[in-house]
């Protein structure tokens, strides 16, 4: 029989759900921006699955996704727990902006002592708030999203998994979510999906094509595939729904990205997640005399899963200056000599 289920200040019987918050911090005008906890405690033992949304103030689909996913699930029908923070960072939530205004990555570093902590900034003293989920969750899955056009994907890190066990059930949890899955490894850990590997978690980071918006067909897909992860690790019943998305099988690695050299706007020339061919266009620039100033060919036989200026989910619009990142790129794992194996710190 499960037991009442305490997490921040929240308290939730078997068959309850339990609203709360994790904390929060105070700002200048003594207000103070709170972590909002949902507590969905199921009626019989069973797995803690932790859904994190929310993390960057302008990805809010995620946070749709999950609220919907609450709405569409009965304790009374459910085994183990789901613990769902709806807006891990509400600073940059309310701002509508990608981090808070220290201007720290909520992704990561993570699990900060308490020495740390007094030494923090406002965002990292929210991450200290968020750990107490991570800590109590055996399943955890970070909620992102990027902007249009792009496709719905699962980021993965099998090189940081504590050990075999842990590997063998994070690859069925990403596969039940019934996406493109790509591998972004990397040897040290620099967000909440890897350093939760580290620490013996099955995660993953699920990616939903389209960031801004709580549009249904968007927030379906990030429904479908928390539900088909809750079904495969014993917390529900019933069959694995299929995502209704261009959904790519390969063996596929994260590589790098599309940088711009000249400044202008950027014409996209190809669709996410189709195949480009090495040193094929991918992006033209043109500069605001409408002169083609750049051809920007791809690197590697490969993909794109978005069309991002900036990079980081950051961009708006496709006005860009020289330097900016316009694309990420994965490619088959067949494609990449040892030389690339690590392109650059995933965050």
């Amino acid at each position: 029989m499960q037991k009442v289920l305490e997490v921040g200040n929240t308290k939730a019987k078997p068959g309850e759900i339990a609203k709360g918050s994790l904390g929060s911090v105070e700002l200048a005008d003594g207000s103070k921006a709170t972590i909002p906890l949902i507590n969905v405690n199921g009626i019989q033992d069973g797995p803690i699955f932790a859904v994190i949304t929310g993390v960057h103030g302008t990805e809010v689909s995620g946070v749709a996704a999950l609220l919907r996913l609450i709405k569409n699930i009965d304790p009374n029908s459910m085994r183990g727990a789901l613990l769902g923070i709806p807006g891990a960072n509400p600073l940059a939530l309310r701002n509508g902006t990608y981090v808070a205004h220290d201007r720290i990555n909520l992704s990561g570093p993570w699990y900060l002592s308490p020495i740390e902590r007094e030494k923090a900034s406002v965002t990292m003293r929210m991450v200290s708030y968020i750990n107490e989920v991570l800590e109590r969750a055996d399943y955890v899955i970070d909620v992102h999203g990027n902007p249009l056009p792009a496709i719905g994907f699962v980021i993965t890190n099998m090189e940081l998994c504590k050990n075999e066990k842990v590997r063998e059930k994070t690859k069925r949890m990403v596969e039940a979510i019934g996406l493109t899955i790509v591998d972004w490894s990397y040897p040290t850990p620099r967000g909440i999906f890897d350093t939760c590997l580290e620490h013996g978690k099955a995660t993953a980071a699920l990616e939903l094509p389209g960031n801004f918006y709580a549009w249904d067909e968007i927030t379906d897909i990030g429904v479908r595939g928390l539900m088909n992860i809750m079904k495969v690790i014993g917390m529900l019943d019933g069959q694995l729904e299929k995502q209704d998305v261009k959904v790519l099988k390969g063996d596929f690695k994260f590589y790098g990205w599309l940088h711009a050299q000249r400044g202008g706007l950027m014409f996209v020339k190809k669709e996410p997640g189709e195949k480009i061919e090495k040193g094929e266009t991918a992006i033209e620039i043109v500069n605001l005399y409408g002169d083609l100033v750049q051809e920007v060919k791809m690197p590697i036989n490969g993909y794109c899963w978005s069309f991002t200026p900036g990079g980081g989910g950051v961009g708006i619009t496709h006005a860009v200056s020289e330097g900016h990142r316009l694309a990420y790129v994965f490619t088959e794992a067949s494609e990449l000599g040892e030389e690339t194996r690590y392109v650059e710190k995933p965050f």
